[in-house]
């Protein structure tokens, strides 16, 4: 037996960017779902399937493939940790390992794996998520499931935790049977039903791969959507063996706007493993306009802007009755102590909403509001202490904390768990 592989990605309708990852290697096929702020999610995607290539395919057990996820999560976590624009990023994993005869599947998040099998659609993989363990527990319908606004909170990912738990199995595969792996870009999009039936068709891997794309996209394309879809064929296969896969490189097309697409590329491609990430297909650059709308100028402008455009006016006016001239002064200080008040009311919401990490007697804590002082009064307020010292800390990591960089609270959280790990 052998494989033939067909894989497309695509940025979807809605988002700018494309934060999924893919790995298609020799007999190692992955699909990875990132999240974050920024370039956050995509780089921990990569960095997760990038992780998977060094996976020794001598060695295909379940503890090699344990390890090797594991060290993707430490390998995410210590980033996030030591880059501050990366701080919170985390990724989805759902990797397929083909041996002979069967598949080793590993899985982290709502990425899913199914296989096609005597034309009957089988969900390998359970999502970790907030709605599947409802839906699991009974406390939710199928159809209450999938239209809950929460669906989408996952439970477990890679680069959370300093730990991960991955559910690891294996499925046995014959001749004639089809693996489909994809983020939730499809299946949040695609009902099962018609996944399944674009998968009965007697086409080529790579034409359902792009099918099984459109197919999301006509859905309303919400989220970024990437799948790997694996034929195992009967024959010899020419010199591949099982479990030995027809290699793909991925080729980024600006005209599909932000689609990449795998295409076969013969000896060459065998001699490679394939990742491909946001980053390498050039996605985010080609998806983004030319010249970037114009953001809202900072406060501080709004209210400069604000003061030279009145003045400018008052000074403008010819010289009249003294009761005028009054009845104007006070509009426009009626006008500016408006713009004072909605100026700090602003700053008053904005800062009750972000956090920072510091220290408190001596401990590592997390902070709400800006660091600083204004008049005396303090801006910020302890909400939580860690449980490390900031004197055991590595060099690195107290530059960290004295860097004071703005955070959600989720995002602080985070960063208190696992100091302990990396001191």
């Amino acid at each position: 037996m052998f494989l033939r592989v067909g894989v497309a990605s695509d940025r979807g309708r809605v988002r700018l960017t494309n934060e999924d990852s893919y790995l298609v290697g020799p007999g190692v096929f992955a699909v990875c779902d990132g999240m974050g702020g920024a370039l956050a999610g995509e780089v921990a995607s990569q960095m997760a399937c990038e992780a998977l290539m060094s996976f020794d395919m001598s060695r295909a057990d379940e503890e090699e493939l344990r390890r090797a996820i594991a060290a993707a999560n430490e390998a995410i976590v210590s980033r996030s940790l030591s880059e501050a624009q990366l701080a919170g990023m985390g990724t989805t994993l759902t990797v397929a390992v083909a041996r002979e005869g069967e598949f080793l599947i590993g899985h982290v998040g709502d990425s899913r794996a199914y296989l096609l099998h005597d034309d009957q659609l089988l969900q390998l993989s359970a999502d970790h998520s907030w709605v599947a363990e409802m839906l699991r527990r009974g406390e939710i319908t199928e159809a209450e499931a999938a239209v809950h606004p929460h669906r989408s909170v996952i439970t477990r990912a890679l680069g959370t935790d300093t730990t991960v738990e991955p559910d690891l199995f294996v499925v046995p595969f014959v001749a004639g049977d089809r693996l489909l792996l994809c983020t939730d870009g499809l299946s949040g999009m695609v009902s099962a039903d018609a996944i399944a039936a674009i998968l009965r068709q007697p086409e080529d891997p790579q034409v359902l791969a792009e099918q099984l794309v459109e197919a999301a996209l006509a859905a309303g394309g919400e989220d970024n959507v990437t799948v790997i879809v694996i034929d195992i064929e009967g024959g010899e296969g020419g010199s591949e063996g099982a479990g030995q896969a027809e290699e793909r490189s991925a080729i980024a097309s600006e005209e599909a706007g932000g689609r990449s697409s795998a295409l076969s590329t013969g000896d060459a491609g065998k001699r490679a493993r394939a990742v491909v990430g946001p980053a390498e297909r050039g996605e985010t650059r080609a998806s983004t306009p030319a010249t970037a709308p114009d953001r809202p100028l900072p406060a501080w402008q709004r209210l400069r802007g604000s003061f030279i455009a009145k003045g400018a006016k008052v000074e403008a006016q010819p010289r009249r009755r003294r009761g005028r001239l009054t009845k104007r002064r006070l509009l426009v200080l009626a006008a500016v102590v408006v713009v004072l008040a909605a100026l700090l009311g602003g700053f008053v919401a904005f800062n009750s909403s972000v956090y920072y990490v510091g220290t408190y007697e001596g401990m590592v804590a997390l902070y709400q509001g800006l660091p600083g002082e204004v008049l005396g009064v303090e801006l910020s307020s302890v909400v939580e202490i860690g449980d490390v010292a900031y004197e055991s800390l590595a060099p690195y990591l107290r530059e960290r904390v004295d860097a004071h960089d703005l955070l959600s609270r989720e995002e602080g959280r985070a960063f208190l768990r696992t100091l302990g790990t990396l001191k």
